[in-house]
């Protein structure tokens, strides 16, 4: 075996590890552009992992160049058998493209419908996806607005600046499904109703909520329980019922002309009622084993005789030096009166409406200790408002609440 044949062999060695490392790079690439256009059965129907004639081809590739080296050597080394190898792979080569090439264009054909189809199912699924996506912001922007309607300029001008911002989205996304570039469609639509669930009224609304109930409560009540125990209270409430819930929330007069009259009691419970009453307990002390100074000053309290009259008429009883003294410790007892009323319809309707809270009175306790810091007045007054509205609507408002605080936990 002479030197130079030793040589070419060496190099035919290098040739074939040269071969083997470009089918892998192209058994990786064939793999990556299969999983790229979902058609990972072409991938396993193909020899080896490879596009179809790779195999056939490379080795006609690796016989005519082990050929051509030979025939280099000198003093005719070429081996007799490799040239009758060299002429039936060059003539079978050839002759079978020529009779595999409608099949190998059926295949393509197939392929290229395949893919047609393919993107076609993607198109519209991502046409159904903006479409209701689009609903959905829509929705939002309704309440957005709903919302900015009912609350003060300062607080609800914001929400009227995002719908805004929201609809020119909602326009862009239309042209552009009017285009028929859907996948660019459906990412703005995406954007959008992402930036409308972050910022939206009611989530921002409730996560304001949280931080200012929380900085105020401290540990004696977790401000999402509370919250969610105002928005069922509002929500379950109808009718005087809810009036009166919501002046009882937000400290506001119970009045003959706003219709929020207070049920009358007897003896017993209006003695009751003025000894929970601090501001009255105090200024009455005295009077409060009087039977017939209690009757007439419940019947006077729950009749909401017009607060000046009453001021001249148990002012001196009461020690009261100013009308703003009075009508403070009469707003007090008024709102003592609603919490019976009120407790003892949420007991018979729902006994576990606040369970998760320990009570209608640690509610309650815990809604005067807010009116004590006007962040949290200001998030109470909205969340109220807001969720009254809503369910005005016929939004589900209970359950868009509990989602959204469900998100700020995780």
């Amino acid at each position: 075996m002479s030197v130079h044949f030793l040589i070419t062999l060496g190099i035919l060695a290098i040739i074939v590890i040269g071969f083997l490392l470009y089918l892998k790079h192209l058994q990786k690439t064939f793999l990556e552009t299969c999983t790229q256009e979902k058609q990972l059965a072409l991938f396993f129907q193909s020899p080896a992992g490879l596009p179809e004639g790779t195999i056939r081809g490379m080795i006609a590739l690796l016989i005519v160049t082990a050929s051509m080296l030979f025939l280099a050597l000198p003093n005719n080394q070429f081996p007799d058998v490799l040239g009758g190898i060299l002429g039936t792979v060059i003539g079978f080569y050839f002759g079978a493209r020529g009779q595999n090439k409608d099949s190998e264009s059926a295949v393509l054909e197939q392929a290229i419908q395949a893919n047609t189809q393919r993107d076609a199912a993607v198109s519209q699924q991502q046409h159904s996806q903006a479409d209701s996506m689009l609903d959905s912001i829509s929705n939002g922007i309704d309440m957005a607005r709903t919302v900015a309607d009912v609350l003060p300029k300062e607080v609800g001008g914001k929400y009227v600046a995002l719908a805004e911002k929201m609809e020119q989205g909602v326009s862009t996304a239309r042209n552009l499904l009017v285009e028929g570039k859907f996948e660019d469609a459906l990412h703005t639509v995406t954007d959008t109703k992402s930036n409308l669930d972050q910022d939206g009224p009611l989530t921002d609304i409730v996560g304001s909520a949280l931080k200012s109930f929380g900085a105020t409560l401290g540990n004696s009540m977790s401000p999402a329980a509370l919250i969610t125990a105002l928005a069922a209270g509002t929500v379950k409430l109808t009718g005087i019922y809810h009036q009166k819930w919501k002046a009882r929330i937000l400290h506001m007069p119970f009045s003959a002309a706003g219709g929020l009259n207070l049920e009358s009691v007897n003896d017993a419970t209006g003695s009751s009622l003025l000894r929970q009453s601090p501001l009255f307990s105090s200024a009455f002390q005295a009077n409060l084993t009087n039977p017939q100074f209690i009757k007439q000053a419940v019947d006077d309290f729950i009749g909401n005789v017009d607060s000046d009259r009453l001021f001249e008429k148990y002012a001196d009883q009461g020690s009261f030096k100013t009308l703003q003294q009075f009508e403070d410790a009469l707003d007090e007892f008024h709102r003592t009166a609603a919490d019976r009323e009120l407790k003892a319809l949420i007991l018979a309707r729902d006994p576990s409406l606040f369970g998760n809270t320990g009570g209608y009175e640690s509610v309650l306790q815990a809604v005067d200790k807010l009116h004590q810091n006007p962040e949290a007045l200001k998030d109470l007054d909205c969340l109220i408002v807001a969720t009254e509205k809503l369910q005005a609507e016929d939004k589900p408002v209970a359950s868009m609440i509990n989602k959204i605080l469900a998100g700020k936990s995780t």
